[in-house]
């Protein structure tokens, strides 16, 4: 089963008076690349935590949050600076007075300072909190792996569908390819009549310049090495591992020997097949960059 590099997570842990969320986001890329962010003072779990992360993930772009706030069902959730309130209000009625207003600074003011009320910090030891985290972690890698699984799905049976379609453009391409003697036998003929040279060259004269061009146009090779490649791709599309660069690879040589063919093979017919056959191996490859 494919799984895709793109997809989200996100969870959460509780625990000694405080709650820790991760959120992890992924998508693709061509290696794997790990960054965490999240509070300052937890750094040392970083190590812990990309390690991880990287269990689970083999290729692609992941970026995870790390927010934590304190449990509000724990302790008090704000802090009341009263000794920064007091001198709020002493000065706030000194400038009343000195300036004539009737009224001094009010509650409601004062509390509207910065700083008078603020929310309670979640200041953890991180090796307290290592646990916390590691419920957080692991509920947000399940939920990017079932979105991962879930894309992977839906790559897998596109490629498949594109696949069947290609190997199909194959089948008939190396059908036609035993053709190609019999039409450079026509073509040799045609010119043949068009020169006034019938009767002039032997039968056996012209099985030879027959045999020696279709040689030069073979494509057996090319066929024989394109049917080894959609098995590998096909064995592939059914793997658990990541398989995403190995596929990229099957379809960059795949590129190359369709690329041969139509080189080589003069035929109106295999040359059309050979176009869309690129064409589908470019579907293809934009499907694959996007697999793990």
């Amino acid at each position: 089963m494919l799984k895709s590099m793109t997809g989200y997570g996100r969870g959460t842990g509780h625990g000694a008076g405080y709650t820790v969320g991760v959120e992890i986001r992924s998508v693709n890329h061509r290696f794997r690349e790990i960054a965490i962010r999240g509070p300052r003072e937890w750094l040392a779990l970083e190590d812990d935590l990309r390690r991880a992360v990287a269990r689970e993930i083999s290729r692609g772009r992941v970026d995870v949050y790390i927010s934590v706030l304190p449990d509000p069902t724990v302790g008090d959730p704000a802090i009341l600076d009263i000794a920064l309130a007091r001198a709020v209000k002493k000065a706030g009625d000194a400038l009343a007075a000195d300036l004539g207003f009737p009224d001094g600074i009010s509650l409601r003011d004062i509390l509207a300072i910065p700083g008078v009320v603020r929310p309670q910090e979640a200041a953890v030891d991180p090796e307290v909190a290592r646990p916390v985290v590691k419920r957080a972690l692991d509920a947000a890698l399940r939920m990017l792996a079932a979105a991962r699984r879930r894309e992977g799905e839906r790559l897998e049976e596109d490629a498949r569908h594109r696949f069947s379609h290609l190997s199909r453009l194959v089948e008939e391409i190396g059908l036609l390819a035993a053709d190609v003697p019999k039409e450079y036998r026509r073509r040799l003929e045609e010119k043949m009549q068009e020169w006034n040279l019938p009767g002039v060259v032997d039968a056996g004269r012209m099985a030879v310049e027959v045999a020696m061009l279709a040689d030069r146009a073979s494509i057996e090779e090319e066929i024989v090495r394109l049917s080894s490649h959609l098995g590998q791709f096909e064995a592939a599309l059914g793997s658990r591992e990541a398989v995403g660069r190995r596929l990229e690879f099957l379809l960059q040589e795949m590129f190359r020997e369709f690329n041969t063919i139509g080189a080589k093979a003069c035929s109106a017919e295999i040359a059309l097949r050979v176009v869309d056959a690129k064409t589908v191996l470019e579907q293809l490859r934009e499907q694959v960059q996007n697999v793990e």
